[in-house]
């Protein structure tokens, strides 16, 4: 499906540098949307715009006349408050309803959360009832409730993708997996709060798969659990993350997992529907993700900034 015209949202984002990265060896029009503007020269067309002013895209679009949209932005994040959650939600169906109108667009895709599950324990699957639980959920629940309808009103094939706990390359030092290596590089043992809290981890360039997969595929509209299909505590992701570091796990075992009175959240994504519908599956193992992840930030010299 060689000059398909694809636009993206959220393009300079962790999700969205990875899988521009990977789109650059396909014969693909792309067309990225950025604040940042022409941020990828040379190889896609980079509009300078921001959603919160469609009249900064409106144009373009119109003109592109996009056949896949891919969506990604979501702004503030990890600010989860009302605020960035109505503006992101506003700003969302301002654009796809722009998008829509258009005409041209064959098929939608959308980075949705785990977090939309309201019961986290245990498997996950896209059947469940789910109902949102914060302003956040209730964001992204109301956005896949109005393309819910707008396309299949319009024809359109839509793909929402709850992504799971997905690491690597490029993500924020703030984040789960980049701290732990903040930390046991300097040989300290990592500070968390929910040591035994087990999550499904998923590697970033597994979930690009995802993406590149279901441009192509022929799938029925609908949520797609994007994940590993396994969960993993996060005291054992310190102990692979120190084995590959030092070849050791004595700072791991100074983290206490005794005392606890709570319960610990487990949960993994039902992959299957994925498998079916997209033939897709994840394919890096979390030790294999972690190593790739730490030799990322040799590679680019990275390792005195995650130290900071």
């Amino acid at each position: 499906m060689s000059n398909l015209r694809i636009l993206i949202t959220g393009a300079t984002g962790f999700l969205g540098s990875n899988l521009v990265r990977k789109l650059e060896s396909y014969n693909y029009d792309v067309m990225l949307l950025s604040r940042r503007g022409h941020f990828n020269p040379g190889t896609f067309k980079c509009v300078q715009a921001d959603l919160a002013d469609p009249e900064s895209y409106r144009h373009e679009i119109e003109k592109f006349k996009p056949q896949v949209v891919i969506h990604l932005a979501w702004s503030g994040l990890p600010d989860y408050s009302y605020r960035y959650s109505i503006e992101n939600l506003t700003h969302s169906l301002e654009l796809f309803s722009i998008v829509i109108n258009v005409g041209s667009c064959k098929k939608i895709l959308v980075s949705g959360s785990c977090w939309e599950y309201s019961d986290l324990n245990g498997l996950c699957s896209e059947p469940d009832k789910a109902y949102p639980t914060n302003n956040f959920t209730w964001a992204k629940h109301s956005l896949y409730s109005w393309l819910k309808l707008n396309c299949e009103i319009n024809n359109i094939g839509l793909g929402w993708f709850r992504v799971f706990y997905v690491y690597g390359p490029g993500q924020r030092n703030q984040s789960l997996i980049p701290s732990i290596i903040r930390s046991i590089s300097k040989g300290e043992a990592p500070s968390l709060r929910s040591p035994s809290a087990a999550n499904d981890f998923v590697f970033i360039e597994d979930v690009v798969d995802a993406f590149l997969m279901a441009i192509v595929k022929n799938f029925d509209s609908g949520i797609f659990n994007i994940g590993s299909g396994e969960s993993s505590r996060v005291v054992d992701v310190c102990a692979i993350t120190e084995s590959v570091i030092f070849s050791s796990i004595s700072l791991t075992n100074q983290i206490k997992l005794e005392g606890l009175t709570e319960k610990p959240v487990n949960f993994w994504a039902d992959i299957k529907k994925s498998k079916q519908q997209l033939d897709w599956c994840p394919k890096i193992s979390l030790l294999e993700g972690i190593a790739r992840t730490l030799q990322s930030y040799y590679d680019h010299d990275e390792i005195s900034s995650i130290d900071s």
